[in-house]
């Protein structure tokens, strides 16, 4: 999903709403805010490969570095220990590119589709949120946090490592 499409649909809640307070120009805020927020309970996951002659250095994007993969096998990486020599794939937690003042509406999220619809309730309630009847806001607010619960209990990537022995047994 694009930026433009999200403000769309914001605008058709904000529709309901009617706002006193016009904070249409703090959008771009208000998303980048929203996708950091949503990130941390439904994480960007990527998978960087280090050739065996490459510095060994973590992605600037790294949040939080989880596995090391070394010839097919997931190990986990341990923050305290030096990146391993040669080859091998590091899994981690990404941090989401931000959201720049004035982005271009075709700009798009670092989160995945389904956790943007949380984040256009989050960036809803923030735009009633300095309303003096609070109603809105709360049913917005709530339903950014039903749709964040429903992300955080959906399992992401593997959730277990199966190996077979060589006499087939699991």
């Amino acid at each position: 999903m694009t930026l433009g499409e999200a403000k769309k649909r914001v605008l058709l809640l904000l529709d309901e709403s009617k706002p006193k307070n016009d904070l249409t120009s703090k959008f771009d805020r208000f998303f980048d805010m929203g996708q950091k927020e949503v990130a941390l309970y439904y994480p960007i996951y990527k998978t960087k490969h280090y050739a065996e002659d490459e510095e060994k250095a973590l992605p600037g994007d790294c949040f939080k570095p989880l596995q090391i993969i070394l010839d097919g096998v997931w190990v986990p990486y341990d923050k305290t220990e030096p990146l391993p020599e040669g080859s091998f794939s590091l899994r981690y937690e990404a941090v989401p590119e931000p959201i720049p003042e004035n982005a271009a509406d075709d700009t798009t999220f670092s989160i995945p589709d389904e956790a943007v619809l949380a984040v256009i309730f989050f960036v809803a309630a923030q735009c009633n949120s300095t309303e003096h009847d609070q109603r809105f806001f709360q049913s917005f607010y709530a339903q950014y946090q039903g749709k964040l619960s429903n992300l955080i209990a959906d399992p992401q990537g593997p959730v277990a490592v199966v190996e077979v022995s060589e006499d087939g047994w699991i």
